[in-house]
């Protein structure tokens, strides 16, 4: 038996307060010794290690405390089975990095570590406070790390040097993208779940339909990307990224325009596998976003209701067409303005109140508002300058880089089922 069976013997035979009764999924008291029998059983071969029931039960209670889960016995007997064959891929990542030498120091780990307290808003030292207050086994819990860096570095070693971008694709990718110029685009999040032979097929979709019902009562979607996708972006919680039609596969191309931004979709299934996708927002391709656009300006008051308002503001329009600029304006108004009126620097059309925004929305620079209600009087503004946003193309090394990554990813997906396939792996429960 390989030392990290043998470790799981005995995490199995000391740790005796969590038990996955054959993969149902029930949390138990400290155990009889019926129990600890339970605990000690196989829940999966792996080439010559062991994934024991004690394992499994595990990570069973990770991901339900990191995922937002509604726990019950239930939802554990639900999860269980795609849980195992996460940690049956898990195992043969781990195998295929010890067999090419790649090993992961602490220093990685505690890098990793600071990563997801920095993600989750904790304060240093909050990762072990969250293992320890979701009473989760800390070893199961590093063991998950220490299998994702060692995956990620394998596969940027092994895979990253072999991927090339040539200068032909680039132009090509960069026409397309100004050629979409106008166009919706969406930032995507995915759960991706393999089929590679037929007789998986029902027992998948029928944990994709387990996971989405998940999601649907409130399950954190990153959460359940990071434990379950089989892509990898699960790394980072299944985002995508920016994508624009034809970038994915056409049936996610379809749905896309149908969701809002936080929408998740149905399960759809794809030529390798089903997927469940999260639209994060959308944009136009290579179009600014008007609310960033910043606008500097100065507001002229006037206090008094009691004065004869069109008499004041055809005051204003006339010194309007004299001012070379704003501080002119506002030494010509100075007069019979209150001292309130002045410059109010440059701001973002986003962060503006509804109601100045609406006033200024469509007025150009050196322009003025029209007369807006303040306290007793009125005031009106002046756009001083305005700073549209320009979106240009992406520039080519962004380019080679998504292009990169993008074949990076599938490649990832083919190593990853090859491992699979060539591997003994045995379920026994």
């Amino acid at each position: 038996m390989s030392i990290r069976a043998e470790i799981s013997r005995i995490r199995a035979i000391l740790g005796g307060a969590l038990l996955l009764a054959a993969a149902a999924g029930l949390l138990f008291t400290p155990p009889q010794p019926a129990r600890g029998q339970e605990i000690m059983r196989i829940a999966a071969v792996v080439n010559d290690e062991v994934i024991s029931i004690y394992d499994l039960a595990a990570r069973v209670n990770i991901i339900v405390a990191s995922s937002n889960l509604r726990d019950a016995p239930e939802l554990r007997r639900q999860i269980a089975p795609q849980v195992l064959r996460t940690l049956v891929d898990e195992y043969l990542q781990t195998q295929e990095a010890a067999r090419l030498d790649i090993a992961v120091t602490e220093g990685e780990v505690e890098f990793t570590i600071d990563q997801i307290e920095q993600k989750r808003g904790l304060v240093e030292g909050g990762f072990d406070k969250f293992v320890r207050s979701n009473r989760l086994d800390r070893d199961a819990v590093i063991t998950q790390i220490k299998a994702e860096i060692a995956w990620t570095k394998l596969i940027t070693r092994r895979l990253n040097s072999a991927i090339s971008v040539g200068e032909d694709e680039i132009d090509e990718a960069l026409a397309r993208l100004e050629n979409s110029r106008g166009q919706p685009q969406y930032r995507v999040a995915e759960i991706f779940l393999a089929i590679e032979s037929p007789d998986q097929e029902r027992e998948i979709m029928r944990a994709a339909e387990n996971l989405l019902t998940q999601l649907r009562q409130g399950a954190a979607f990153q959460g359940i990307a990071r434990q379950f996708s089989q892509s990898a972006t699960s790394a980072v919680g299944g985002d995508i990224g920016w994508v624009i039609h034809g970038q994915l596969p056409a049936q996610i191309d379809a749905v896309l325009p149908t969701l809002e931004a936080d929408d998740v979709s149905n399960v759809i299934r794809s030529f390798d596998g089903v997927h469940i996708i999260k639209l994060i927002d959308r944009r136009t391709v290579l179009t600014a976003n008007p609310l960033d656009t910043r606008l500097h300006m100065a507001q002229l008051i006037i206090e008094d209701f009691g004065t004869d308002r069109e008499l004041v503001l055809e005051q204003i329009e006339r010194a309007h067409g004299e001012a070379a600029d704003c501080p002119d304006m506002l030494r010509r108004t100075g007069d019979f303005t209150s001292p309130q009126s002045g410059d109010l620097g440059e701001l973002t059309l986003g962060d503006m109140p509804l109601e100045l925004r609406q006033a200024v929305e469509d007025v150009q620079a050196m322009q003025l508002s029209a007369a807006l209600p303040f306290g007793r009087g009125f005031r009106v503004l002046m756009v001083c300058n305005r700073i549209e946003v320009e979106v240009n193309l992406p520039s080519r090394a962004a380019m080679r880089q998504d292009i990169g990554n993008r074949r990076l990813e599938l490649q990832a997906r083919r190593y990853l089922r090859d491992l699979r396939r060539t591997a003994f792996v045995e379920f026994r429960v």
